[in-house]
């Protein structure tokens, strides 16, 4: 077997091509990629496969940060063979979000210690084994690709942007931007900005002993009624009741 794992930031593209597969996991940010004619962009929940020999181009954006899987298909058994590199298969896979979390963990072990990426092959190996191969996709419109772009800019929490300027950045129209933001994403621009925002406030309440209230402020809410809310649709529990399952769950 042979696989090849390392975190790479890109400044920018050139067309070229590899003696082997490359797959490309972003950790951050986004990257249009352009393999032979088929372009696409890597960012929330969603990779690119480049083929071996394929000649491919990309443009990262300036926070772009990937981890890098390189494959040797020809070193792996009948039975180690990744579907997701047939001929066949789509060069740009959406993710399930349990196995983007997989991918996001192992990432951060190598970012911590390089080292480790070799112990993570077989962890890794069996992830892409999970990923699942789909059709062909066609050519990305121009517009398609600035929604994807404008998703990365709903995803900055730190962007308090609305989203009628979004879709005004993007050179759409509302309704227009809406519909491509649907039929992209599989939910509106404000659902899309609602997860990731209580993303976020699992991650702090599982990592913070930060009070609800102050959570519940620094992701942009006036008061903490309205997140407890919201964050109760979501998971079927507050806030409070959350962190204090984990920690139960986390020390038994």
């Amino acid at each position: 077997m042979s696989l090849n794992l390392e975190i790479r930031s890109y400044r920018g593209g050139g067309r070229h091509r590899h003696g082997f597969a490359q797959i490309l996991f972003p950790l951050r940010g986004s990257m249009q990629v352009d393999i032979e004619g088929t372009a696409g962009v890597v960012s929330s929940n969603r990779l690119a496969i480049i083929p071996e020999g394929h000649v491919h181009d990309f443009v990262p954006s300036r926070d772009c940060n990937l981890l890098v899987m390189e494959v040797e298909a020809d070193r792996f058994d009948d039975d180690q063979a990744l579907a997701v590199l047939r001929s066949d298969a789509s060069r740009f896979i959406a993710v399930e979000p349990w196995l983007w979390r997989l991918f996001t963990m192992l990432g951060a072990e190598i970012a911590s210690d390089p080292r480790h990426a070799e112990k993570i092959g077989p962890v890794a190996m069996t992830g892409l084994q999970l990923l699942r191969p789909m059709a062909p996709t066609p050519f990305e419109t121009a517009p398609t690709l600035r929604v994807r772009e404008a998703a990365e800019r709903l995803g900055d929490l730190h962007d308090a942007a609305r989203v009628a300027d979004v879709a005004r950045g993007a050179g759409l129209g509302q309704s227009r931007f809406h519909a491509l933001f649907r039929a992209t994403h599989g939910k509106t621009p404000k659902q899309f900005r609602l997860e990731k925002l209580l993303d976020k406030a699992v991650d702090r309440l599982l990592n913070s002993n930060d009070p609800v209230s102050q959570i519940a402020y620094a992701l942009g809410y006036e008061n903490a009624s309205s997140f407890n809310r919201l964050f109760k649709q979501r998971f079927g529990v507050t806030p409070s009741d959350f962190r204090s399952q984990a920690s139960r769950d986390a020390w038994p």
